[in-house]
């Protein structure tokens, strides 16, 4: 009998494991929630999925290693997921001339499936998974208006990444859009797309109080616009 945060579960009991799958599905859930909300590909489904999927495999392995008496390494199958993940976590990173963009997803992609790892081990470091995962979020948001802040006072321009629909007026509402949010826009360059779709990739300054996720939103409801990326 294990505790989590007060809580005690029973190691090892159907309803024990059913608690650690459903924190995987919160926890993964909260992750991928920030990433779509910022427009990422690996969103919140991707998430929950490698978080539940870890945790799974972490319980089946640990079931395995105490099965009648069983001296085996529940580690090896764990140890599996944090190399394995890292090909899923290669998908979400693109090199578009210089910069490299999809490295924070990845990394966040990996991070979630530590997570999983740790809510299928036990309660005990089912508790650490949860704080992990308050850490990762002040990570991948609250540090986002820290960025924001420096891009602003060392006047970096910023990669940013606009899809849309190969429409006359397409072009126009995007750039309405920086304009409405007094970002200043240093160069613009459009490529051709699939199924008539353009991409406008643009280098900008972001101006002081920069409200990124309220920018992101306001340019994601135009209809011609299919994803942002601003990472």
């Amino acid at each position: 009998m294990q505790t989590f945060f007060g809580i005690k579960i029973q190691d090892g009991s159907i309803a024990g494991m059913s608690f650690a799958l459903l924190l995987a599905v919160v926890m993964g859930g909260l992750i991928g929630l920030e990433r779509e909300i910022h427009g990422h590909p690996a969103g919140m489904r991707t998430h929950i999925l490698v978080c539940l999927g870890s945790t799974l495999i972490t319980l089946v392995s640990v079931s395995i290693g105490q099965l009648n008496g069983s001296h085996g390494d529940p580690a090896r199958l764990s140890a599996q997921i944090v190399s394995g993940i890292g090909f899923l976590g290669a998908g979400a990173i693109l090199r578009e001339g210089t910069s490299v963009k999809g490295l924070t997803t990845a990394a966040s992609v990996w991070t979630t499936a530590g997570i999983g790892i740790a809510l299928g081990a036990n309660p005990f470091y089912g508790q650490l998974a949860v704080i992990t995962t308050v850490i990762v979020l002040f990570t991948l948001w609250g540090l986002n208006y820290f960025e924001d802040w420096i891009d602003v006072h060392s006047g970096r321009a910023n990669p940013v990444l606009v899809e849309v629909h190969d429409t006359e007026q397409a072009t126009a509402g995007v750039l309405a859009q920086f304009g409405a949010h007094n970002i200043r826009i240093q160069a613009v360059q459009f490529e051709p797309g699939r199924k008539k779709t353009r991409s406008i990739r643009l280098r900008v300054c972001f101006p002081a109080k920069f409200d990124r996720v309220q920018f992101v939103n306001d340019l994601s409801q135009l209809p011609d616009v299919i994803t942002v990326d601003l990472d």
